[in-house]
């Protein structure tokens, strides 16, 4: 479906470099190329085994491969469909808000707690549910709205790239850690009911010079593997290592540093059930988003996120491999992963999507 001309926030080619400067301390991350990845060269390969231990973030360089380009070029089209959604009236949106324990659907500006002290958020999302994208829509499990119906073959493409890219790079983690790939590709199988679903984002611009306003809160990522593509700043990670999950706050000393969004690569992170599938061998780096530094908080900030997480029924628990320390609990029985993601979504503090 064409881009209307009437929406004009997301506008990628316009907006200014990312600043320089000792006031913008950036982090530094490895860069690995999804093509090299595929090809299976082993240097690349223990980059990013590395990176994935350590911090728990990289750059994925998508160009050269076909997942690679969908994901690449489509992120400006779903974001542009993002544009058309946020644009209705928000008596429209909310009738599609987020209810009872299902975590899809329309997440209102305030609706959670940016700290502890219950500030609240500045930015609203959708979360677009994977599963309803990649069926006809008489299989789907709720309404929404028509601008997202429409761009529904937009939408399941994009979820097959990424999910299959997920996948690709939990492969390689098995691998390095000796579980056999099927234990950790039965528990992501794209047709299976799960907490999978594309995000999209918007960040007003900054207020004032002091960005004092948080959009997202301090966390950890509740899946497995995050695929984010954004074209602002103002995602920072915590300096220091992460390995617990816990919301708002930083659990170990350390400072926030901005992560530069870079041409032609997605962000790559992975979340808790990575670390709780591994016994803390992997890492969840924990991030926060808050406006876009310098110039660049003058424009609106957009996002899109794909996050794969363990179908409804996988159980969190640690999996066997050589790798991978054993559970204190040799009979472990784990919690779902549906139950796992609602109890960690609950401690972001939701204040009401009235």
């Amino acid at each position: 479906m064409p881009h209307k001309e009437e929406y004009t926030e997301f506008t990628p080619n316009q907006y200014p470099p990312f600043p320089e400067g000792a006031d913008f301390p950036t982090v530094e991350l490895q860069t690995i190329s999804l093509r090299t990845l595929e090809e299976g060269d082993e240097a690349e390969i223990d980059r990013a085994f590395e990176a994935f231990k350590s911090r728990g973030f990289v750059y994925l360089e998508l160009a050269g491969t076909e997942r690679g380009d969908t994901i690449l070029y489509g992120a400006d089209d779903v974001a542009r469909a993002a544009e058309e959604t946020f644009a209705l009236p928000l008596e429209e949106k909310l009738k599609y808000k987020q209810a009872n324990k299902e975590l899809f659907g329309y997440k209102k500006v305030g609706a959670t707690n940016a700290d502890k002290s219950g500030t609240p958020d500045t930015a609203e999302f959708f979360n677009v549910r994977k599963n309803d994208m990649i069926v006809p829509d008489n299989q789907m499990s709720r309404e929404w709205p028509s601008v997202i119906i429409e761009h529904k073959p937009l939408f399941a493409n994009y979820c097959r790239a990424a999910h299959a890219t997920g996948l690709m790079i939990m492969d390689i983690l098995a691998d390095k850690l000796g579980v056999p790939r099927e234990e950790i590709r039965s528990r992501h199988v794209i047709e299976e009911p799960a907490g999978d679903h594309i995000r999209f984002t918007r960040g007003p611009p900054r207020k004032t010079a002091e960005m004092p306003e948080i959009q997202t809160p301090s966390h950890t990522d509740f899946g497995t593997i995050t695929i984010l593509m954004n074209w602002l700043g103002g995602l920072q990670v915590w300096s220091e290592s992460a390995r617990k999950a816990g919301p708002l706050e930083p659990d170990v000393p350390g400072e926030w540093l901005w992560v530069k969004p870079k041409r032609g690569c997605a962000i790559v992170n992975l979340g808790d059930a990575a670390v709780k599938f591994t016994n803390g061998v992997l890492c969840s780096g924990r991030h926060r988003v808050i406006p876009a530094p310098g110039e660049q908080g003058k424009w609106p900030r957009y996002s899109i996120v794909y996050f794969v997480r363990p179908t409804d029924h996988s159980k969190l628990k640690t999996l066997q491999g050589s790798g991978i320390p054993p559970a204190e609990d040799q009979n472990e029985e784990g919690v779902e992963a549906k139950e796992w993601i609602y109890l960690q979504s609950k401690g972001l503090g939701l204040r009401g999507n009235d």
